[in-house]
């Protein structure tokens, strides 16, 4: 669904899609390399089997913990995603607010409590942590859309995205 909102503008800014990999080792430069593009906003997608609509998360734990092997073949048990860092990091935003913005454009959309423990969580994790960093501290979002329901991939999943990214982005100063 992200990819039918690439070079859509929000705020006069071209949406920008970027696949990031679904592997714990590279995921940390992966989202280094992208906050150092300097973005107002970054919404992270990914998919959930659990999720029945659009899933807005609340945090990201510093935990790695996989029922099934990533990409690269890791399946990490209790790891810290970085080790003595902080237990858990939250979005800087009410997700509820960003939630009811999807709704409002006819897509179903809950707030969900974290991250879970796999590469979706460690991208939130990370990209939080970066964000929060970098001078300009981007705002950082997660968004889970549901992997079985053939809607999750369609303009429905989409538009509710794209609600979600218009409202979290900043205003122009």
């Amino acid at each position: 669904a992200a990819h039918l909102i690439a070079g859509e503008e929000l705020a006069g800014v071209p949406v920008d899609v970027v696949d990031l990999p679904v592997a714990y080792a590279a995921i940390p430069d992966a989202v280094r390399r992208l906050i150092e593009r300097d973005p107002a906003l970054v919404v992270l997608v990914g998919e959930s089997n659990g999720a029945h609509t659009l899933l807005v998360e609340r945090l990201a734990v510093n935990v790695a913990h996989a029922s099934i092997t990533d990409n690269a073949g890791a399946r990490p048990i209790d790891d810290e995603l970085v080790p003595g860092g902080e237990p858990a990091r939250k979005v800087p935003f009410d997700p509820r607010t960003a939630a009811n913005a999807a709704i409002a454009a006819g897509c179903p959309c809950e707030v969900s409590s974290h991250a879970g423990t796999f590469c979706c969580n460690a991208a939130l994790y990370h990209a939080l942590g970066q964000a929060a960093a970098h001078p300009s501290r981007p705002r950082v979002a997660f968004v889970h859309v549901p992997a079985r329901f053939p809607w999750a991939r369609d303009r429905r999943a989409a538009r509710g995205l794209y609600a979600i990214a218009k409202h979290l982005v900043p205003p122009l100063s």
